[in-house]
């Protein structure tokens, strides 16, 4: 029966195992794959395949009951593949991006969904989304590479960023993928190589319509303040699109886009920020005559990070983004344009664990400290972003004790979790971290000199593959030289 990962919460809330269980073995050191891992040069199988096993959940606040990983299969991948260790579930990825394509396709069919790369990379996870018919967003040359190494058409694959270097500039054109423009500076020069290559670079404006998301300010990119696209107010946008046009053949205005942010929960700032960028649409039909291929909306999509959390539904998304297009048919003279969104977080998310080992357990006179073999080195929102996960004690429920989640980077504000009721919890137990699979892996380093995480994939019916194997010493030093005089 069909395996979905959302399902591990279930598990990982119920007694997996009975009271007084043996912990997990200590996984092996990070240094180099575990013995039954070997390097990813081609995917390798578990030494166990995933089973699904009725699981009814024993606390309140589980997304759901039913069929789940079956206990066994958390704790041999731990021991396997060893820990940090990122396990995604490919089939809830694939039912993801289904679910948002359906939303949207139902009511504005002429929709393409662009999937944002940087929320996780690994070529598994891209390839996964790309048969299931996604295009590409990307940011950065290294995306652009890779997206096109992956399969996908150069022409669908839209650049955004708002400081592209030559280089990047100049393999956009020549590729063919689409630049979108975030200042009137970056369009300039775009013509200029446009002219110097001999080839039209097409190109969509990021455009800012001063919305405030309501979420988190290091992730709101549609106010007014922020440093990304071009304005409304001041006239921009519109001195661009002339621009454009006075520029043309050398630059081909394809497009209009905007994100206004990330993780957000509720309908009113899509809602907003879409009617903006019709309004500006209907515009420059009436005023400069000019008929766009596409308009981009962005992503921004949030998911339950809280159990018992309610986000908006894809459903809900789908309508507050193509409501205002709809609307806009008569204005539009019924040449409606392609509608296109880049979700990133809304489908590889809640597709993603991270199993980490307890090493030790401390209490001191004020708090009692978890400390596990992973840090913000290995999962960087907490930190960055004062993220919150969901964390669960493999084979234990219920609470007991107030924890702090303590990573094992060398800094103070390396906490992972922080006043977490848990079960009683020692030296040896396997901790998850659920909702890392965007911008977990993708945002690891290796500060520490600590190697990175091993990735595994699971999907139905299917042995376990190793998508990533673990970092080594050799990785740390890879593309360094230390002059002769001073070896």
């Amino acid at each position: 029966m069909k395996l979905r990962f959302v399902h591990l919460v279930a598990l990982l809330l119920a007694a997996l195992l009975p009271a007084g269980a043996a912990p997990v073995e200590p996984a092996p050191t990070p240094s180099a794959p575990a013995a039954s891992a070997p390097a990813a040069s081609a995917p390798v199988a578990a030494a166990v395949t995933p089973a699904a096993t009725p699981v009814t959940p024993a606390e309140p606040g589980s997304l759901t009951a039913g069929e789940s990983f079956a206990p066994a299969d958390l704790l041999a991948w731990a021991r396997n593949f060893g820990t940090p260790l990122y396990v995604y579930d490919g089939d809830r990825i694939a039912a993801n991006y289904r679910r948002v394509a359906a939303a949207f396709t139902a009511l504005y069919p002429a929709t393409r969904l662009h999937y944002a790369m940087k929320a996780n990379t690994n070529p598994a996870i891209v390839q996964i989304l790309r048969r299931e018919g996604a295009s590409a967003e990307v940011v950065s040359d290294g995306e652009l590479q890779l997206a096109m190494r992956f399969g996908f058409p150069p022409r669908e694959i839209l650049f955004t960023s708002n400081s592209k270097s030559p280089l990047e500039i100049d393999r956009a054109i020549t590729v063919g993928a689409i630049l979108n423009v975030d200042s009137e500076d970056e369009l300039e020069q775009i013509a200029q190589r446009a002219a110097t290559i001999g080839a039209a670079a097409r190109i969509s404006f990021r455009l800012n319509p001063a919305v405030d998301p309501h979420t988190h300010a290091k992730i709101a990119t549609g106010v007014i303040d922020s440093k990304f696209g071009l304005h409304f107010v001041d006239g921009s946008a519109m001195r661009a699109v002339k621009r454009a046009l006075e520029l043309a053949p050398r630059v081909r205005l394809v497009g209009l886009h905007s994100h206004i942010g990330s993780q957000i929960t509720e309908p009113e700032p899509f809602q907003l920020a879409a009617q903006e960028m019709v309004d500006f649409v209907v515009r420059i039909r009436r005023e400069l005559g000019v008929k766009l291929e596409f308009v981009d909306l962005g992503g921004g999509l949030g998911i339950p990070y809280h159990d018992g959390e309610e986000t908006m539904s894809a459903d809900a998304w789908a309508a507050a983004q193509s409501g205002p297009l709809l609307a806009a048919r008569e204005e539009l003279e019924g040449e409606l344009p392609q509608l296109w969104i880049e979700p990133g977080r809304a489908l590889v998310a809640d597709a993603g664990v991270l199993l980490t080992r307890v090493n030790s357990v401390k209490t001191t006179p004020i708090k009692t400290f978890v400390n596990v073999d992973a840090g913000f080195n290995t999962l960087m929102r907490p930190i960055l972003y004062e993220a919150y996960h969901r964390v669960r004690v493999v084979g234990k429920t219920g609470g007991g004790k107030v924890v702090e989640i303590a990573g094992n980077v060398c800094e103070t504000g390396d906490l992972l979790a922080q006043t977490r009721d848990l079960p009683p919890i020692q030296a040896g137990d396997l901790l998850a971290i659920l909702d890392v699979g965007a911008y977990g892996f993708a945002m690891a380093s290796e500060y520490n000199s600590r190697p990175l995480p091993a990735e595994i994939l699971v999907r139905a019916g299917r042995p376990v593959d190793l998508i990533r194997r673990r970092g080594t010493l050799d990785d740390l030093l890879r593309g360094t030289n230390v002059p002769l005089d001073l070896r």
